[in-house]
C-alpha cells in the first residue's frame, strides 16, 4: 500500500506540474486574445483580414490547449461498455470481476473510483418496457501501468463476454476503452465514420489522441486527428453521404 500510495503521490505531482504549465500557456493565451480584442475595438471595428485571422488562430489554438489538459486528467481512466447493470451493484467487485476475466488481478487499492455515468434507466422489479442499454461504466485507477495492463488484456483477449462472471441477465461482450473528453469523443466517432466511408482500415486512440492509416504497411503513413481541419486535410471531404 505504501509504495502505491508514494506512486500515486509522484503522479498527482508531475500531473500538477504540467497543469501548471498549461495554466501559464493559458494565461498567455488569455493575454494574447484581450490584446487583439482591444486592437479590434480601438480600430472601430475595422480590422484587417490578417487580425481576424490571428484572433481566430489564437481561440482555435487556447481550445485545443484546454482539451488536452482535460484528457491529460484521464490518463488514469478507462471506460468499460455493455456491462449488465442492476440495482445496489458493487461497481468496485464488477471492475475486479471482469478484470480476472482479462487475466488482471486486482485490488481494491488499485482503484480510485468506480461509477455509471448517464441517465439512471428504470431497473425497478416489475417494470414493463423495453430493456435499456446499460451505462457506461467509468473506472479511474490508482496507476497508470493499471490502466495499460487492463487495455492491453483487452486488445489480446478481444470478444470477451461476461460469462463466468456471475453478472445479471445472459453472458453479452464487454468492451474496456481510453476514457475521453467530450471534444475527444466525437471527434473520435467522426473519424470512425468517415474512415468507413472512404474505406480506410485504421483508427485507434492512444494516450487520448486519435490516430488515422489508411492500410497496413510503413508506407501508409499515421496521421495524427486533433480537430476537424485534420479529418478534412485527410480526406478532402467531411461528406459521407453516397
Amino acid at each position: 500500500m505504501n509504495l502505491n500510495i508514494q506512486a500515486l503521490h509522484t503522479r498527482l505531482t508531475g500531473m500538477s506540474s504540467r497543469m501548471d504549465s498549461c495554466d501559464n500557456r493559458i494565461d498567455n493565451l488569455c493575454s494574447r486574445v484581450e490584446a487583439l480584442e482591444a486592437q479590434n475595438v480601438h480600430s472601430n471595428g475595422h480590422s484587417s483580414n490578417s487580425t481576424e485571422a490571428s484572433l481566430l488562430e489564437t481561440i482555435a489554438q487556447l481550445k485545443n490547449d484546454l482539451n488536452d489538459r482535460d484528457q491529460d486528467m484521464l490518463h488514469n481512466d478507462i471506460e468499460i461498455s455493455s456491462v449488465p447493470e442492476q440495482m445496489g451493484e458493487n461497481t468496485i467487485h464488477i471492475v475486479t470481476t471482469l478484470g480476472q476475466k482479462l487475466g488482471v488481478t486486482l485490488s481494491e487499492h488499485d482503484i480510485v473510483d468506480a461509477t455509471r455515468v448517464g441517465r439512471a434507466p428504470q431497473l425497478e422489479e416489475g417494470v414493463q418496457g423495453p430493456p435499456t442499454r446499460p451505462r457506461l461504466l467509468v473506472v479511474r485507477l490508482a496507476r497508470r501501468a493499471v490502466r495499460d495492463r487492463l487495455l492491453q488484456a483487452a486488445r489480446v483477449r478481444r470478444g470477451a463476454t461476461t460469462e463466468g462472471t456471475g453478472l445479471p441477465g445472459p453472458s453479452c461482450r464487454f468492451y474496456i476503452n481510453e476514457r475521453l473528453t467530450p471534444f475527444n469523443r466525437r471527434l473520435f466517432q467522426r473519424a470512425r465514420q468517415l474512415k468507413e466511408h472512404h474505406g480506410w482500415r485504421y483508427v485507434w486512440t492512444r494516450d487520448g489522441r486519435i490516430y488515422l492509416r489508411q492500410r497496413p504497411g510503413t508506407d501508409s503513413p499515421r496521421h495524427r486527428i486533433r480537430t476537424e481541419l485534420d479529418l478534412a486535410r485527410v480526406f478532402g471531404s467531411l461528406d459521407v453521404r453516397s
